[in-house]
């Protein structure tokens, strides 16, 4: 499999950073498609169609190793799981919520302001966690951000207008 997604790429540094990326996450991979999808078949689809988002945000990628890396890869799986679940009609988005996920927020905060915002977040819906993550964490534009979640730049936009907003009202309601 890993040989496909090689030549897709051009350059030797592409190539070795996908396989470092492979080799460091295909396991978490796995281990986050045995979480929410019964067979094998969709299992392999989740990841595969997340091994081809990777592919798209390569060049973004600073360090294989990191831990923002790490949740980049958690995120964008956990988004492939849900798409097989719904082209399945396993899953809405409220059971997918209920049913729990890979951390995607970075471990540590650096101050106390921080760790209220970050707290504020994890208590978003999960649609709203990624797409805030996604621009403001990672840094990624609307139009990289529907390549990611496999939707549109327009789609993008609107779920980041209305986490932004939902996230506003939240921590006014806290003042």
């Amino acid at each position: 499999m890993l040989q496909v997604y090689l030549s897709l790429l051009d350059t030797q540094a592409e190539k070795d950073k996908f396989i470092q990326v492979y080799e460091a996450y295909r396991d978490l991979m796995f281990y986050i498609a045995r979480r929410y999808l019964a067979g094998d078949a969709d299992r392999e689809i989740a990841v595969d169609g997340a091994l081809h988002a990777l592919l798209g945000v390569l060049e973004s990628l600073d360090d294989p190793f990191s831990t923002k890396t790490k949740n980049l890869v958690a995120l964008i799986t956990r988004n492939k799981c849900i798409d097989v679940l719904r082209r399945r009609g396993g899953a809405s988005e409220e059971s997918w919520e209920e049913s729990g996920g890979e951390e995607t927020l970075p471990a540590k905060a650096p101050d106390a302001a921080a760790d209220d915002l970050s707290l504020a977040i994890r208590s978003l819906r999960e649609t709203s966690q990624d797409v805030l993550i996604l621009r403001y964490y990672y840094g990624y534009s609307a139009a990289e951000i529907g390549k990611i979640l496999g939707i549109g730049r327009d789609a993008a936009r609107k779920r980041l207008e209305r986490a932004k907003k939902e996230l506003k009202e939240m921590l006014e309601g806290d003042v």
